[in-house]
């Protein structure tokens, strides 16, 4: 079923507050979470409800909580999220960043203990809409891992995404979001839910051979999922757990306890001022050029016009907007399941829904 992005975010919003969550923190996390969904990324979107209420029950994630800033002053930013929401975690984290950054031209901050931070590439627009530069690494613990480093048929890291913005005209424009496994874990949750297989390449299973089903992994974590790229994509997840995990962080997936349900971020952040290296228009007017230069080159066999990265995602954006965002029946069941775990009305939550036509 197709619904409204506006119906999605308020249904979501809902089930958020029923968590414990105050109306701010649910704005900021059910906007983050459509966000996903309108960008292409039903991984990261409000399908993770989910998740996030089992961590709830468990005192795993904790609703409202207040950071802990570790540092007060300097370019370097360390922050204890004290496992709240990190969608909000990552805001408050990154406005203090960014304070230091206008102060130093670059900031580095440390983020560590947060609850699921969703999609990364959300953190590279928040700080292009500022005018700034930012490079995010994160790394995941609290659950066993889940990717196979290159040359391994056993998981030996998590999906540890990787993003990089680019800012021009107040957008993150080309802005790179993805994990260092060939997809994250969340997709492979998506093809279950709809009873889909999943392409070769992306999951092995328990023998290090390639397989088409995803419930293996996902419902008892039997495989892995593959590194993206052979060995740079591995090496790049190996260093996304170093950055996040080992430095900013206090724990990498082979210090950080298994939890059940636990899923927590660490962050490294990465956060320039270009005006400190030209004025924005000369750097602007390159970075045009630049990106024009690599749209007018013919295009491949096969593919209609040339994308710079972020531009799929904002081609999602409109599509989406228009005809709605799909919700499969097995995630809606899910979604229905927890809020009636914490009580909802699940028939006036029902009726915040709107189909689109």
């Amino acid at each position: 079923m197709n619904y409204t992005p506006a119906s999605l975010e308020s249904f979501a919003k809902t089930i958020l507050i029923s968590f414990g969550c105050s109306e701010e923190e649910a704005n900021i996390v059910a906007d983050h979470l459509v966000r996903a969904n309108l960008s292409g990324h039903d991984s990261h979107g409000v399908g993770m409800l989910p998740m996030y209420g089992a961590q709830v029950k468990d005192g795993n994630l904790i609703p409202n909580q207040t950071p802990e800033f570790l540092s007060d002053d300097g370019a370097i930013q360390i922050v204890d999220a004290r496992r709240g929401f990190g969608h909000r975690m990552s805001l408050l984290a990154l406005d203090r960043a960014l304070s230091a950054a206008e102060q130093h031209d670059v900031a580095v901050l440390g983020m560590r203990n947060a609850g699921h931070v969703s999609r990364i590439g959300t953190y590279s627009e928040y700080c292009a809409g500022q005018g700034y530069i930012s490079i995010h690494f994160v790394n995941v613990w609290g659950h066993a891992p889940v990717v196979a480093p290159y040359g391994s048929s056993m998981p030996g890291f998590s999906t540890n995404p990787i993003s990089i913005g680019m800012p021009l005209q107040g957008a993150a424009r080309p802005m790179l979001d993805m994990a260092t496994s060939t997809v994250a874990l969340g997709k492979v949750r998506v093809a279950h839910n709809k009873g889909e297989k999943i392409p070769a390449g992306w999951v092995l299973d328990v023998d290090g051979l390639p397989t088409d089903n995803p419930s293996d992994i996902w419902l008892h974590r039997r495989g892995a999922l593959t590194a993206f790229g052979l060995h740079k994509g591995s090496g790049l997840g190996i260093f996304a757990e170093l950055l996040a995990g080992a430095i900013a962080g206090k724990e990498t997936v082979a210090t950080g306890n298994e939890i059940p349900n636990g899923v927590f971020n660490n962050m490294f952040s990465i956060i320039i001022n270009p005006r400190a290296f030209d004025d924005i228009e000369p750097i602007e007017a390159r970075i045009i050029e630049f990106c024009e230069s690599i749209k007018s080159g013919k295009p491949a066999a096969g593919t209609r016009e040339v994308l710079l990265p972020g531009e799929p995602e904002n081609q999602h954006r409109i599509d989406r907007n228009r005809d709605g965002i799909f919700v499969d029946d097995e995630t809606m069941a899910q979604l229905m399941d927890i809020a009636g775990q914490f009580n909802s009305n699940i028939d006036s939550l029902k009726s915040t829904l709107k189909t689109s036509s």
